[in-house]
């Protein structure tokens, strides 16, 4: 009886605290999202016979978890628990960034996918900068990253083409769908501009 009695006493006082202080048990559901761009201008047709390796994704450890970050001030940011990537996000940015350059036909091959194909360009990717800034009225999708592209695997030798990238696009609302919308846009401009200077650099 008296277990009983403290059941009742505790399922009693959990009422109650919930209708006095509003307390409720529901949570926002959780969303994952991807960075999907459009598909970049055709330069060549057929395409380019070169190969590339992406042989290393760098991103800079404030921005490398799956969880979405907003910046609310200058020295603030936040990341978003409910709101994320669907895979890492150097993953997610790899294989755009490998779309980008099969669909340029600057490359024939990613040797990511075909190993049995001999490797004409290695490419080194550095994203420093993925965040929502928030800090003003005007939000906006802040991305940044160099591209490192090598005729070999010495990774000594000098580049044959190196550039930093960086887009602040303008998005309608601080909600996660606007970034993501706001990063597809950003990328889907920046790749084109970069397949096209890489036309002109690559042998």
């Amino acid at each position: 009886m008296k277990f009983i009695f403290r059941i009742l006493l505790v399922s009693i006082f959990s009422f109650l605290f919930t209708q006095c202080f509003g307390v409720s048990k529901t949570f926002p559901e959780k969303r994952f999202f991807l960075i999907e761009t459009s598909e970049s201008k055709q330069l060549f047709l057929p395409p380019k016979p070169r190969t590339f390796f992406v042989r290393k994704v760098f991103i800079s450890p404030r921005f490398e978890g799956k969880e979405f970050v907003y910046r609310k001030d200058n020295v603030v940011y936040e990341s978003d628990f409910y709101n994320g990537f669907f895979i890492p996000p150097a993953h997610n940015f790899k294989e755009e960034f490998s779309k980008s350059l099969i669909h340029s036909g600057n490359f024939e091959w990613d040797a990511n996918l075909h190993t049995k194909v001999g490797v004409t360009h290695y490419i080194e990717l550095n994203l420093s900068q993925l965040y929502g800034d928030f800090r003003s009225k005007e939000p906006k999708a802040v991305i940044e990253f160099e591209v490192v592209v090598y005729e070999d695997k010495d990774s000594v030798s000098s580049p044959v083409f190196r550039k930093t990238y960086k887009q602040n696009a303008v998005i309608e609302k601080k909600d996660a769908e606007s970034l993501v919308i706001g990063w597809n846009s950003a990328l889907s401009q920046t790749f084109s501009e970069m397949n096209l200077e890489l036309s002109k650099q690559l042998k």
